[in-house]
């Protein structure tokens, strides 16, 4: 079977800004205007002009952790900013500089660890690129508003792509990064020299990077990972991608300090020669685990979710949340009562609207619309984060500045 060629993949992958050269900070943004309303709920973002690309993630004590991309003129910062109780507290900046790649599906971002340490991770084009898609994966650690020294945790050396990195908790106030990583494609982004694969590294306190392993040697080339800890392991979700283009989401489990072999969950037989940039979702409390995932395989377009009580080793039937015309990119939060929370794109007309669910069961409550975006890449991939028993939802709105907002939903 064909693979994508480079034309195809930046079809499907488009810069959203940026690919420029040495460090320097970021221009002062402009006085932000009022957005257009959403759904009631709405807490304000403490994010300048050019705001794309937000991710969630939970502190130790369970609270929201908000971070987004600011890209103006020639350079780009990660941001973040700490839930405070009704809303968000100031923005702090984990990097900025010259030379990062800037794109809505494939996201820096800023996670908690326990004990109150952050890990930051950006994505830097390499020196010797020949292609806009050879970048690294710069990692730093935070704690008290002191960052430490970057580190990578791929040693290839390669000109290719590594992205698409999903950050973890592990014990002891350690890290797991988890990767896609082009270093099997010839150094230009050819694929037909290899395939993508995935690979994971521990990130000790110090920085130091450990157990580094393959985790599959041939998986879909640009949709986004996701990566919870249990008490039974790490469990890891991305696309794979068979020899006949079978494109299903798989998952892997770190057990007892061995990685399992990939399984697919739920075979939906998504035959697509392409890359759909429509990664999965993953969420966890204790041994629970939610799965959320976008196919177009085994009966047309839709969203599923499914659920797990053993760390990720099964999962029930899958329910499937969306209205009939969903364009996917999803997210997923557990809630305190053991329900999840699902958030998707869904097509109506020419936009498309950033909806929530809550499943619980296999049964799903009504949908609830957040907000209304446009259907392009520019809308990028909401996400989704338990606060108390509802949610908190962030998304990119290109209409509006700042363009990543917030909004607090009861599900």
């Amino acid at each position: 079977m064909p693979t994508p060629s480079l034309s195809a993949r930046t079809a499907a992958l488009v810069l959203a800004a940026l690919l420029v050269g040495p460090a320097c900070a970021p221009a002062d943004a402009p006085e932000a205007e009022p957005a257009p309303p959403v759904v009631a709920g709405e807490r304000a973002v403490p994010a300048g002009g050019g705001a794309l690309a937000p991710r969630l993630s939970l502190d130790g004590d369970g609270a929201p952790l908000l971070s987004w991309t600011e890209a103006r003129g020639d350079s780009a910062a990660l941001r973040y900013a700490r839930w405070t109780g009704d809303g968000w507290g100031g923005a702090e900046t984990a990097d900025a500089g010259r030379g990062r790649f800037v794109n809505w599906a494939d996201t820096p971002g800023v996670v908690a660890l326990p004990g109150g340490g952050l890990v930051a991770h950006s994505l830097v084009l390499h020196p010797e690129r020949d292609s806009p898609y050879a970048y690294d994966v710069r990692v730093r650690q935070g704690r008290g508003g002191a960052w430490g020294e970057p580190v990578t945790p791929h040693d290839d050396g390669v000109a290719a792509e590594h992205g698409f990195v999903s950050v973890v908790a592990g014990e002891g106030g350690a890290g797991g990064l988890v990767w896609l990583d082009g270093r099997n494609q010839g150094g230009g982004h050819d694929h037909a020299a290899g395939a993508m694969t995935l690979r994971y590294a521990a990130l000790g306190p110090d920085g130091a990077i450990t157990d580094a392993a393959e985790l599959d040697a041939r998986t879909c080339d640009c949709c986004p990972t996701a990566a919870v800890a249990t008490p039974s392991g790490l469990v890891v979700a991305y696309r794979d991608r068979s020899p006949e283009e079978v494109r299903d989401i798989a998952v892997v489990r770190l057990v007892d300090g061995a990685w399992t072999e990939p399984e697919i969950p739920h075979a939906d037989g998504w035959t697509i020669h392409g890359c759909p940039v429509n990664g999965p979702a993953l969420a966890a409390r204790g041994d629970r685990v939610a799965l959320a995932w976008y196919t177009e395989g085994g009966g047309g377009p839709r969203v599923q979710v499914a659920l797990s009580d053993d760390g990720g080793a099964t999962f029930g039937a899958p329910a499937q949340v969306d209205g009939g015309a969903p364009l996917g990119r999803v997210g997923v939060a557990l809630l305190p009562d053991g329900a999840a929370a699902v958030t998707w794109l869904e097509r109506t007309g020419g936009a498309a609207e950033v909806r929530v669910r809550r499943v619980e069961g296999g049964v799903t409550a009504p949908p609830q619309t957040v907000a209304t975006v446009p259907a392009g890449r520019e809308s990028g991939v909401p996400v989704v984060a338990a606060l108390g028993p509802g949610v908190v939802v962030a998304w990119t709105d290109p209409d509006a500045t700042p363009a990543v907002r917030t909004a607090v939903v009861e599900v």
